[in-house]
């Protein structure tokens, strides 16, 4: 049934406005026609149309279908065909209901770039909007007893550099055992208890924090993010 958005204030409000001038068309064309049909059969049969068969895709987390086979109306047609004068009556709001999932396609399809615009995914900001309220916590035994430096976190969240995570190093320090060498510690021992993202997003992030708070691994979805510091944002148990 036409296009459906997944989660983010943005991508709803895109939805929502959509099946409002979807609505108010529809029932302007049912008041302004001239052999008046029952207004709740016009409805009906508009609703009816707006189901298809389509073509879905994912974008950064919206869901956009693209209509293909007017499955409503194929219903519809072969219901009212069979009465004189039904199908011709009725046959036009089956139509802009099938119409609409267009409408509803592009309005998904603009969400994309404009929710890339308000929520960019190389920004933290965008995953941590609140860092004065955060806290730090061990996700890992091999972490040490320090606390969250507050404010050198909020001081460099806008200036944090994204950079390329190197999965195979760190894949191997976490698992590969040296001749007469202790497992190498955790990278990633803390994460940050109370991360909200920014307001609307639809996301729900998990943050972890390097060893020495210099790094932030920020997991979102199935992508992950890191991001370096140019001062470690934890405190005591010998952190650099």
């Amino acid at each position: 049934m036409a296009t459906y958005v997944n989660g983010g204030s943005l991508t709803w409000l895109m939805t929502a406005i959509a099946w409002s001038v979807l609505i108010i068309g529809a029932v302007i064309m049912i008041r302004r026609q001239k052999h008046q049909a029952p207004f709740w059969k016009a409805f009906l049969v508009f609703m009816v149309g707006v189901f298809t068969i389509s073509y879905t895709f994912e974008s950064r987390g919206i869901m956009v279908r693209i209509p293909i086979l007017p499955l409503g109306v194929l219903i519809l047609y072969l219901t009212l065909r069979r009465k004189n004068g039904r199908w011709e009556r009725y046959r036009r709001f089956a139509w802009f209901g099938f119409a609409g999932n267009i409408l509803l396609a592009i309005m998904a399809l603009a969400a994309i770039p404009l929710s890339s615009i308000i929520y960019p995914s190389d920004d933290a900001a965008t995953y941590l909007s609140n860092p004065e309220k955060v806290s730090l916590v061990q996700s890992h035994p091999a972490a040490s007893n320090v606390s969250l430096d507050k404010k050198k976190l909020a001081e460099q969240l806008d200036e944090m550099t994204e950079a390329q995570p190197d999965g195979e190093s760190w894949y191997r320090e976490s698992t590969v055992e040296d001749e007469g060498q202790s497992k190498s510690p955790e990278r990633f021992p803390y994460l940050l208890n109370g991360v909200e993202p920014k307001w609307g997003s639809g996301l729900s992030p998990l943050i972890y924090v390097e060893g020495n708070g210099k790094g932030l691994l920020i997991l979102s979805g199935d992508t992950q993010y890191y991001y370096q510091l140019s001062e470690s944002i934890i405190k005591g148990g010998g952190a650099e």
